[in-house]
């Protein structure tokens, strides 16, 4: 993967550390987000998206492919009630995940405003770390929840542990915030994750947001969002399917088992692994906009009283 660090950066950031200025951060530089959409009033969205993930290798590792990549995660699903903040720092480890996260919150984000983090898989990983780092990332500050399918399997009481200074907690129902959102995928019985026979592993349903057993049917899938680099035309790269599929979580093998549809299209290599945001793309959207307006209101009555 190229880093899309700007050589012109790069140099001012070695003048001003030699000459005893080292407060630089690479994320002063547009070169280094792929979405920054600091201009847009704060006022003006319901609440911020901050995401972390990049394409699969085999779409391809160009500006182009991650932009559009990220943007069919992002923009495509959230539409323009919401403010997206984006970084590109490829290779992606945990230390520039906490370092991404920190900037937003100290130079784009306003104390209190609602905001909403996301990524999935290895990604979901490194932002659960720069969650646990971070100060900031408290419901008292707008903290609604992050959204993190497939990343590690941990019990509702690892995650409960993890945050306990923070009294962050797994979501239990669709309008809880300031809490943690993850699934284990196994789709079509392919992906077998290794979390396979642990009951205790903590799941929601993206489909019914329910943590038990209960199926969540095709017609609740409010809409897939697939990013399809194959199309030629930029503006018909994101595709949109109706209820895609349906969801059920397996309380005895501790995944959540996806029945998508038989023919594997939206996918570069013939599967759908590693993308849950796409396949529940407009649940989550729709879940989310629900989780604000529970803080909204929350803080509401609590100033009345």
């Amino acid at each position: 993967m190229k880093k899309f660090f700007n050589l012109s950066g790069a140099i001012v950031v070695l003048a001003m550390v030699v000459s005893g200025c080292s407060s630089i951060s690479p994320y002063d530089y547009a070169d280094n987000w792929l979405i920054r959409e600091n201009d847009i009033p704060q006022y003006y969205s319901t609440f911020d998206l901050f995401y972390i993930g990049e394409a699969p290798a085999i779409y391809g590792d160009t500006h182009e492919v991650q932009l559009n990549w990220v943007k069919t995660h992002t923009n495509d699903i959230f539409g323009n009630r919401v403010r997206v903040f984006a970084p590109a720092a490829y290779p992606w480890n945990e230390e520039k995940a906490i370092a991404a996260l920190q900037y937003y919150l100290d130079h784009f984000h306003q104390e209190g405003h609602p905001f909403v983090l996301m990524a999935e898989g290895k990604f979901a990983d490194l932002l659960y770390q720069a969650i646990r780092e971070n100060a900031k990332v408290i419901p008292e500050n707008g903290f609604i929840a992050a959204y993190l399918p497939d990343m590690t399997p941990k019990s509702a009481e690892e995650i409960v542990e993890d945050f306990y200074w923070k009294k962050l907690k797994t979501a239990e129902s669709a309008d809880d915030f300031g809490v943690i959102v993850s699934w284990t995928s196994c789709i079509n019985n392919d992906d077998i994750p290794e979390a396979d026979g642990q009951a205790e592993s903590y799941n929601i349903n993206p489909v019914n947001w329910m943590t038990d057993g209960t199926p969540g049917t095709a017609d609740e899938n409010i809409a897939a969002v697939f990013y399809m680099p194959e199309y030629k035309n930029n503006f018909s790269r994101k595709v949109e399917e109706k209820n895609f599929c349906g969801a059920k979580i397996n309380l005895e093998r501790g995944v959540l088992e996806i029945s998508c549809p038989p023919q594997l299209l939206h996918s570069a290599d013939g599967r759908f692994s590693d993308n849950s945001i796409s396949i529940f793309a407009k649940n989550i959207a729709a879940n989310a906009f629900l989780r604000t307006q529970t803080l909204v209101r929350t803080r509401q009555w609590k100033e009345l009283k």
